[in-house]
């Protein structure tokens, strides 16, 4: 989850109107451990802001009276819920779609509907076989806001396939690439989530005895893991260095566990290798001291820890909906190289023993047998 998708949920868990931005920004906070102290906090909690007003989901204040002005750039005070719209306009669509969007004319669209559609069928008159390009420069292109289309792949026509981004957009997502170092020429890439982690295993890899042991080194920052991590079969195919392993070494908790899900089938679809748990890596880590947090609900946690080996995810399970949970900071370099031995092959202690079965994939869930499997009620007679 971005920190807009983190304000938008605690925006709907609320009723008042009017919500502190300090609220926000705490829960933006709560999924990234290291938003709280990075430089650019107040950059990235000014761009949540913004997206949650351009998606519709706040107001933000009008007068300078309720924006903190104190550093660049400003912060607003509080934000408003929109209110709801006694009646939803509509104006004439233009004289005809074109055939590509032949289902826009069964719909009832709203003006922003027609704002975001008109130019979208102009481009499919004028140039139906126009180059795909990234979509910020076509947002650029037809809006003349390279953040336009932000998000556009949650908006109902899309969702409702009535606009597809590479057909009727003719764009395609330019997502940050995955931050990569091909530290030797082995078959594996191992991607670490914070960058205190990274650069203890950046030292340690780089000395490593054996260069034919050691493989590529990512950095995935979080939720743009998510998105960059089909990035990285460009940098395979580019150094001719393929690899037949990925592996994810992030924290564990819920966030950092969807993240992995989430990330496993993003990439599966690029025609990537399963992303699976540094499990050598955590087993290490579950000994060390946890860090006490809000309670995880243990239905997400159901849902997220099947990602992990099934004696890994009841011990993982129990920390989170107990409101624990433990940082890679948790593992100092000297304990990491204390854990890695170099007289021993280094990717069995990275990947951990193999598990009797294959790790659940997206559409295959495992449910650990600490859970019980969830339970349909019949509705009860009026």
């Amino acid at each position: 989850m971005t920190p807009a998708d983190r304000m938008a949920a605690h925006l709907a868990r609320g009723a008042c109107q009017r919500v502190e931005f300090d609220a926000l920004a705490d829960a933006a906070e709560h999924g990234d451990s290291s938003l709280s102290a990075s430089p650019d906090r107040r950059r990235v909690l000014a761009d949540a802001a913004q997206e949650l007003a351009r998606r519709g989901l706040a107001q933000l204040p009008r007068g300078r009276h309720g924006w903190d002005c104190s550093a660049h750039p400003p912060l607003p005070l509080w934000v408003k819920r929109p209110s709801r719209p006694r009646t939803v306009r509509t104006r004439p669509g233009p004289r005809a779609w074109v055939p590509q969007l032949a289902k826009v004319s069964t719909l009832r669209l709203t003006s922003g509907d027609h704002a975001l559609l008109d130019p979208v069928n102009a481009l499919l008159r004028d140039q139906p076989d126009a180059e795909l390009i990234p979509l910020a420069e076509r947002s650029y292109q037809l809006y003349g806001d390279e953040k336009y289309l932000h998000g556009i792949e949650r908006h109902r026509l899309v969702t409702r396939n009535v606009l597809d981004i590479t057909d009727h957009l003719r764009a395609r997502p330019a997502p940050a690439p995955l931050a990569m170092y091909e530290l030797g020429p082995a078959p594996w890439l191992l991607i670490v989530e914070n960058s205190a982690a990274f650069t203890s295993l950046r030292q340690i890899l780089a000395s490593w005895p054996d260069r034919g042991q050691v493989g590529w080194l990512g950095y995935g920052a979080g939720d743009q893991l998510v998105a960059s991590l089909p990035t990285a079969a460009d940098s395979f195919r580019e150094r001719d260095h393929a690899a037949a392993h990925l592996l994810l070494y992030a924290d564990l908790d819920l966030d950092g566990l969807e993240c992995a899900r989430q990330a496993d089938a993003r990439g599966r679809e690029a025609g990537l290798p399963a992303l699976v748990p540094a499990v050598g890596l955590y087993q290490a880590l579950l000994v060390r001291s946890t860090r006490q947090v809000s309670p995880a609900p243990a239905e997400r946690v159901r849902e997220a820890v099947p990602w992990l080996p099934a004696d890994m995810a009841t011990p993982v399970g129990d920390l989170l909906i107990s409101g624990k949970v433990l940082r890679q900071e948790a593992l100092p370099l000297p304990a990491l190289r204390a854990h890695l031995d170099p007289a021993s092959p280094l990717l069995p202690q990275l990947r951990g023993p193999l598990p009797a079965h294959p790790p659940a994939g997206p559409d295959k869930k495992r449910t650990p047998p600490w859970f019980p499997a969830p339970t349909c009620q019949q509705p009860t007679s009026p």
